[in-house]
């Protein structure tokens, strides 16, 4: 929503035109309620325990109407919140329609870094530079504007005013003791956070910011914001930031500690940082100023409610009893219609998740049965083992230079051939030693090797016979050849053959 600032200065102690209202300032975790009724304060009420949170908005605002015996229908709001940002942007030269498509195109492009939804917005002119258009973005996650706007439709308001802190700085601005062609700094304590505003005193804002703590709990990194500040001021309007303001809880006690950081003329503001303060002088902002994240549309529906009230209740009176008969009639057959409609569009929804689960139901029972045929028919890595087991347990004298493991049924054939590594130090009978070790070992250990001559168990000969052609052998080395027979080789090589079952 566009709202344009005005440069007229604030005055007098009045509320305006907000003259029945709940005027609630919410900054950080603070929440304080005003009862206005006639342009007078009625009463006054602040929750006692931290507020975090959109979702309370009800429960506070129901607890505020309680405490104060407000008895209007309008709330309005300046809220200070982690969420809540401000971007200057420049837009063509525009007007009317024009001019808000161009500012809303701007939002939420400069929302997309900052949040994960559209952004509610409300802009106001700063000093231009070269003659292009420049607007100061209020930016806030829709989403929680539409939940604040339902949580006062719950408790039976109308949220007519949702406000940055800025709006009411910028008035503030304008009571600074300082010549209209300075630019100052106006830095205010928002609920733990720092809400900054530069321009001069008549009005005119050039930069506003929120930077996250204040002077009382992190003045150094607040202070080295304050120079970026001033750093971005200067670089953007070639001017300098001649004084600063600061305004709420210790700015006093520590004005000249953060005059020293920030090397600027620092001082309290004159303005009393009462805790009404906030939500007074929101009241008091021109409407065309205001910088409302609420639409005009949405402003007017008290005015809506009122007159449909009105026309409802002569209508009520002047009706015969039978059109009231009627009318009633058709406002049941109106609610039956809706109930029904949304009846059918759940019904929609439950049908087609129900066949979304089908199909996902389907999908699950053909992996599974992939699963169950592939660890079914899957074989033990016998030969994986053998290899393994044959590491440690061929001596060091011995090498072994081809290695075949094949599967005939329930029975595995293994055959290995090597030969002994030089130097051979005692020739055949140390390789026929070594030979032996090994045999023993493959027959010992737990391959449980059976040599030539060794009884097949019935049930392995029955398998071996019925298995079929045999699969392709596994070859860990390179492929087998026609080994040359023990005896004929006795002092170079060997060959062991035998079988075993996992």
């Amino acid at each position: 929503m566009l709202n344009v600032q005005s440069r007229r200065r604030g005055s007098g102690s009045g509320f305006g035109s907000y003259s029945h209202t709940l005027s609630v300032s919410w900054l950080g975790k603070r929440f304080r309620a005003l009862a206005i009724h006639r342009g007078q304060l009625q009463g006054a009420w602040e929750c006692p325990d931290p507020v975090e949170g959109t979702h309370r908005f009800t429960e506070l605002l129901e607890r505020a109407v309680a405490a104060t015996g407000y008895s209007g229908e309008t709330v309005s709001l300046v809220l200070a919140h982690p969420r809540l940002a401000h971007q200057l942007v420049e837009v063509p030269p525009a007007k009317g329609a024009e001019l808000t498509k161009l500012l809303e195109r701007a939002a939420q492009q400069q929302s997309g870094p900052l949040f994960t939804t559209r952004a509610a917005w409300s802009a106001y002119p700063v000093e231009s530079i070269k003659g292009t258009p420049r607007f100061l973005l209020n930016l806030f996650p829709k989403p929680l504007l539409e939940e604040l706007l339902a949580g006062a439709r719950k408790a039976n308001l109308f949220l007519t005013g949702v406000f940055p802190p800025t709006a009411v700085l910028q008035q503030q601005l304008q009571e600074l003791p300082t010549p209209e062609a300075d630019v100052v700094m106006l830095a205010a304590d928002t609920g733990g956070a720092t809400t900054v505003v530069v321009g001069h005193s008549d009005g005119r804002v050039l930069l506003a910011r929120a930077l996250p703590g204040n002077w009382n709990d992190s003045l150094p990194a607040l202070a080295l914001d304050l120079r970026r500040t001033m750093l971005f001021v200067n670089q953007q309007h070639s001017t300098d930031v001649r004084a600063l303001y600061l305004f709420g809880s210790g700015a006093a006690e520590r004005a000249a500690e953060l005059q020293a950081q920030v090397g600027l003329p620092t001082r309290p503001s004159p303005a009393d940082p009462h805790p009404d303060y906030w939500a007074r002088t929101v009241l008091r902002v021109p409407p065309a100023a205001a910088q409302n994240f609420v639409s005009r549309e949405q402003q007017m529906a008290p005015q809506r409610h009122r007159f449909a009230w009105v026309v409802g209740s002569a209508t009520a009176l002047s009706a015969l009893a039978c059109l009231a008969v009627a009318y009633s009639l058709h406002r049941m057959r109106t609610a039956e219609l809706a109930n029904l409609e949304g009846l059918r569009a759940q019904t929609a929804q439950l049908q087609a998740r129900h066949r979304e689960l089908q199909e996902l139901q389907q999908a699950a029972a053909q992996q599974r049965e992939l699963v169950n045929q592939v660890a079914a028919n899957r074989p033990p890595p016998v030969a994986a083992w053998a290899l393994g087991y044959l590491a440690d347990a061929v001596p060091h004298e011995l090498v072994v230079t081809n290695f075949l493991v094949r599967r005939e049924g329930d029975v595995w054939r293994l055959r290995l051939a090597g030969m002994r590594q030089p130097p051979a130090t005692n020739g055949p009978a140390s390789t026929q030693a070594a030979v032996a070790t090994l045999t023993n070992r493959l027959a010992t250990g737990p391959l449980r090797l059976q040599l030539p001559g060794s009884p097949v168990p019935e049930h392995a000969q029955t398998n071996v016979a019925t298995a079929g052609p045999s699969p392709k052998p596994v070859d860990w080395v390179f492929a087998l050849s026609e080994a040359t027979p023990v005896e004929s080789t006795p002092a170079r090589g060997f060959v062991i053959e035998g079988w075993m079952q996992p």
